[in-house]
């Protein structure tokens, strides 16, 4: 072995080149075929939405140029970095006889060594929406490549790797706070498989699974027991099960017998001390109590009431009330999605379609600079009303028009059109 060695002398000239890559304003970019682009193997996110992303780029064309690395092999030449949902719906497209979506431009990146790709995947998929599967493995992954370039002495620009915590770094690339990273990872490390794919289905909440991860083995598996015979866990039954459990136990019967007393009866011992609930006063529950000099048992309202109850909460108590209310309110929107889903298939004839638009086709059409829209023709009939809703960056901005169908083209009118999709002419009505 040489003098002086070092890891950098084992990577690659390649990783060494990406390594030194920094970023720019200005990038290189090519005209690419899409055909000669192939999925990346480390690629762990979910690739829904692909026939509706590619609707969209039917309609308003590619957006957001690609990402990608020059590394041939025997499934194309270029590997996909950024951009992978893209790929899929353009190649729908090219399957549906779209032949002018087979050239995409796209950003070309120095090859990388696979820790530092790995990053750069991630943090290429920061935009998304993600499925908790996504979240976890990619919390997982990206604390296992960032060691790894620590531990090696590579870089990443704009984070410093070699000192502080890894998990501020994770946190601020995922965009959490580093207190729900540290959930993630203990999710990740040591609850068990079974509760792990629970989460993933839905079928068990965020802050429930938290929980049971703070839990050992033999009580994960209690849990589990439980979880099949009820059909499922809410995270308040978890917080009473762990509670119930570290409980310390009752002493034996024999020690917490008191010695017998003769029993005494005198005048008087059958009163009891009213309770503050049953008297119309506010000051048995107030935290000034003790020092206050006007305290009555009829006070109502008060300029200086404190909430003792709201005061004296422990930080843990106030973290369990947060995480309960998360939890109603995931249940909600949960019930809101279903209700909505439920009313967008009622058999009715009445029913209005609803579409969504980019804003740039949205005022397109509200300036009747646009008079047609290609959408699926089982969602669209002739002479039907249809509500457009404008969506920017796939969330909603609560603008929609109505729009009146005045004329349709379909495959059976039209060669150039595919099975599936038709062309509508539209007015607002």
């Amino acid at each position: 072995m040489a003098a002086g060695w070092s890891v950098m002398d084992a990577l690659n000239r390649n990783s060494k080149a990406a390594a030194e890559d920094k970023p720019r304003a200005r990038f290189r970019t090519k005209d690419i075929s899409i055909r000669k682009m192939y999925s990346n193997d480390r690629n762990f996110y979910s690739m829904n939405g692909i026939e509706k992303l590619a609707q969209e780029i039917l309609t308003v064309g590619l957006l957001e140029n690609m990402t990608v690395m020059y590394a041939p092999c025997e499934r194309g030449e270029y590997r996909i970095i950024a951009g992978e949902r893209r790929w899929r719906a353009l190649q729908f497209l090219l399957k549906k006889g779209y032949e002018e979506f087979e050239i995409a431009t796209c950003q070309i990146k120095s090859v990388a060594e696979e820790h530092e790709e790995m990053v750069n995947i991630i943090m290429a998929n920061a935009y998304r929406d993600k499925t908790m599967a996504d979240l976890l493995q990619e919390e997982q992954q990206l604390r296992k490549s960032l060691q790894y370039m620590k531990d090696n002495g590579l870089t990443l620009q704009g984070y410093t790797l070699d000192s502080g915590r890894l998990r501020d770094v994770i946190a601020s690339i995922m965009q959490m706070s580093g207190t729900k990273i540290a959930q993630i990872d203990s999710i990740n490390e040591r609850l068990i498989p079974e509760f792990t794919e629970q989460l993933k289905e839905g079928r068990l909440t965020f802050s429930a699974a938290y929980e049971i991860s703070g839990m050992d083995q033999e009580q994960q598996q209690d849990m589990l027991e439980k979880s099949q015979e009820s059909g499922g866990l809410t995270w308040k039954e978890v917080k009473e099960a762990k509670a119930a459990a570290e409980e310390p136990e009752e002493p034996e019967e024999a020690e917490r017998q008191e010695p017998e007393q003769e029993e005494t009866t005198k005048p008087g011992d059958d009163y009891e001390t009213p309770h503050p609930e049953g008297i119309t006063s506010i000051c048995y529950g107030c935290s000034r109590y003790l020092e206050c000099n006007v305290k009555t048992s009829t006070c109502t309202s008060c300029d200086q009431y404190i909430d003792k109850k709201e005061a004296e909460k422990t930080e843990q108590q106030r973290y369990d009330e947060e995480q309960a209310a998360i939890d109603r309110e995931t249940k909600r929107k949960l019930q809101e999605r279903e209700q909505e889903e439920k009313m967008q298939h009622l058999p009715s004839d009445d029913k209005k379609k609803t579409i969504r638009l980019s804003c740039d086709a949205f005022d397109r059409i509200r300036n009747k600079t646009q008079t047609f829209l290609i959408v699926k023709s089982t969602e669209i009939s002739e002479s039907s009303t249809i509500i457009a809703m404008e969506f920017r960056e796939g969330r909603a901005t609560g603008e929609q028009m109505q729009l009146r169908v005045n004329h349709l083209e379909d495959s059976s009118t039209s060669s150039a059109l595919v099975d599936g999709y038709c062309v509508i002419g539209i007015e607002e009505a």
